[in-house]
């Protein structure tokens, strides 16, 4: 995929990580919330006044756990080149001052003159580097959801991040708005959700695929978040047409 001219829009980066590579430069400037992001194995949590820069061909992944708001400037490679603009994408990901990320939130693609001063500036300015952070969810939560049948504790979390538990805690609620016991539980019941429209298996087979102690555990979480039982959910909504277990 590649662009003949230059790009700029506003955009939120779902609940989910992604993977993306692209022929053109690519620029992501913070404005709300915040964007988990990771090029070529360094991460940085895109948060408002970041500028994250994405080279032409480099796989980055990315995930946003919760609202945002990021603004994203595609750059065709040759229209870098021949403004002397490459350096932005050759650095790592600065903190900017807030009249540039003001100007930032401005820009428009059909104004040339201004896309290129302001890109210039950015070029020139002094700006701090953000430090790589050790809580990682692009990495930490899809190893997460593709086991949720294992019994997670957050200390098990906190140390492949690095960090104490209380820490890891502070900083999880803080990217993600809920406690990581809170996430895990959303995570599984989705998924027990998704189980119960998509196979016949059991209540049982359900409950311990997505990692709950048993049926009568599973049915106490679920009705305490649904206001249903797990059965008589499954009523309301289609019924599946084959037999099939979870994946485990």
């Amino acid at each position: 995929m590649s662009v003949a001219r230059p790009v700029i829009e506003t955009r939120a980066y779902p609940d989910r990580v992604l993977t993306d590579r692209h022929a053109f430069h690519q620029l992501l400037l913070g404005l709300e919330g915040g964007v988990e992001l990771e090029v070529g194995g360094r991460g940085v949590r895109v948060e408002p006044g970041v500028l994250a820069p994405i080279g032409a061909g480099d796989e980055h992944h990315y995930l946003a756990p919760r609202d945002n708001a990021t603004l994203v400037l595609d750059l065709p490679v040759a229209w870098c080149e021949t403004l002397r603009l490459e350096a932005l994408f050759e650095g790592r990901p600065r903190r900017l001052p807030a009249t540039l990320v003001t100007r930032g939130r401005h820009l428009g693609a059909t104004d040339a003159p201004a896309l290129v001063g302001w890109l210039s500036e950015v070029l020139c300015e002094a700006a701090p580097f953000v430090h790589e952070p050790r809580l990682r969810l692009v990495r930490l939560l899809p190893e997460i959801e593709a086991d949720l049948a294992r019994p997670w504790r957050v200390r098990d979390w906190a140390a492949r991040c690095h960090l104490a538990e209380a820490a890891f805690a502070r900083q999880f609620r803080a990217l993600t708005g809920r406690s990581p016991h809170a996430w895990l539980v959303e995570r599984r019941l989705g998924r027990a959700r998704e189980l119960m429209r998509e196979s016949t298996a059991s209540l049982t087979e359900i409950a311990l695929a997505c990692g709950f102690a048993d049926a009568a555990h599973f049915s106490r979480v679920f009705r305490a978040r649904h206001g249903f039982s797990p059965r008589q959910w499954r009523r309301l909504h289609c019924r599946p047409v084959s037999r099939s277990s979870p994946a485990r």
